[in-house]
């Protein structure tokens, strides 16, 4: 190898060097022109109030169950404040309409004993600006779902998928709202 192949080398090496940090900066800049901090909704409404849901069927708590894990959800993504109604520009009002029981698996002794359920709920959700009255979210029926496996005691192991099935209509309700504007 002879020294002017050497120097050329090393030339090239120095100016690769040197333009790293650019290439970098500049990647940065452009690689992320599209992205920005905080919500991702492009509406005139931040905020929303969720008061307690109405409750037609004949299990307890249901609505309160509901309403919270909403809030919950909606805390999470951050698109929206949450308000009281007074403050909000938009009110969800929900009623729990449905809860429904449905067999999954019996025991294959005797097949009249179900061990195992699709407990689902299904929620009536709309949302209205609260300052002229306009529908937001036209009136939309959601419904939530949770397999549940039954030991001794059903009601037992009914209450504690509650939770997951509020979750369910939650995700699908945030959904709804945050997509829709």
């Amino acid at each position: 190898m002879n020294a002017h192949a050497s120097t050329d080398r090393r030339g090239r090496m120095v100016r690769v060097i040197q333009a790293a940090p650019l290439l970098l900066l500049s990647s940065f800049l452009f690689g992320c022109a599209g992205y920005h901090i905080g919500p991702v909704t492009k509406t005139s409404f931040h905020s929303i109030a969720v008061p307690m849901f109405r409750n037609e069927t004949l299990i307890p708590q249901l609505e309160a169950q509901t309403s919270n894990a909403i809030i919950r959800r909606l805390q999470q993504d951050g698109s929206l404040q949450i308000e009281s109604r007074s403050r909000a520009d938009v009110v969800l009002v929900g009623t729990v309409e449905r809860y429904d029981r449905i067999a999954l698996r019996s025991l294959h002794s005797d097949t009249g004993v179900p061990r195992e359920f699709r407990i689902a709920i299904t929620v009536r959700v709309e949302a209205l600006d609260r300052r002229t009255g306009e529908t937001v979210l036209k009136p939309t029926e959601v419904e939530g779902t949770s397999d549940v496996f039954i030991g001794e005691d059903q009601t037992s192991a009914e209450y504690q998928a509650l939770p997951l099935v509020a979750d369910d209509i939650a995700k699908r309700v945030a959904g709804l709202l945050v997509e829709s504007w």
